[in-house]
């Protein structure tokens, strides 16, 4: 799967750039989610833009003054983040097995639309590894398409690919993230902007990683 998934976006990494390095100036509910995401996140630390394209999302973030760094699966995409927001850090990265961060790396984590390809077999794994990567306390965002189907590509701008885009139930991905450990903060759906984006009913789940347990036995021990 993530063979197919890397290779069909270098394939389409000069259209994609072109056609989404843009996209948020149309899209002014996914700027507030994101901005709600930074003042949640606040001194908690950086916010990785996981499966980050060419870096609009991270680029955004930064712009309104956040520490951000960026993770896709693609090089082809990660060039062109690099070449598009010289000042933000990308790196090639699996969000199934981030080898290379750290546990408690992030403060936040914007997930937009990443596990779109991600299928329902490999999501505990997913969610998993973003909770290990957050710091406790830190905050996950996730988007995604909101249904049951999936959508497969043979071609995209002309390229051949093979990709699967799976859209998620919002129930569904609220039990997947409470059974991974995270606490559920906001869950909120939005109709489509039918000119910029595809006409899918959209989810934005805020979830954090919880803190450490520091509750003692209070009973006197002499």
């Amino acid at each position: 799967m993530n063979e197919d998934v890397r290779s069909g976006y270098d394939r389409v990494a000069g259209e994609y750039a072109e056609h989404f390095r843009d996209e948020l100036e149309g899209k002014p509910f996914d700027r507030k989610m994101l901005d709600w995401l930074a003042e949640k996140v606040g001194g908690l630390g950086v916010i990785c833009d996981m499966g980050c394209g060419p870096g609009q999302v991270a680029r955004y973030l930064s712009d309104q003054g956040a520490r951000v760094c960026g993770v896709d699966l693609s090089p082809g995409m990660v060039e062109r983040a690099q070449r598009l927001h010289p000042g933000i850090p990308f790196r090639r990265g699996d969000m199934l097995a981030l080898s290379g961060v750290a546990d408690n790396s992030y403060g936040g984590v914007a997930a937009f639309y990443s596990i779109i390809h991600v299928p329902r077999t490999a999501l505990p794994q997913a969610l998993e590894e973003l909770k290990r990567v957050l710091c406790p306390g830190g905050v996950l965002l996730l988007a995604f398409h909101i249904g049951r189907e999936v959508i497969h590509r043979d071609e995209w701008w002309g390229k051949e690919v093979s990709l699967d885009f799976i859209f998620f139930e919002t129930e569904e991905m609220k039990d997947r993230l409470k059974v991974a450990g995270f606490e559920l903060q906001e869950v909120i759906e939005r109709d489509p902007y039918p000119a910029v984006e595809y006409p899918s009913r959209r989810a934005y789940l805020f979830a954090r990683k919880p803190p450490p347990d520091t509750s003692f036995d209070t009973a006197p021990r002499r």
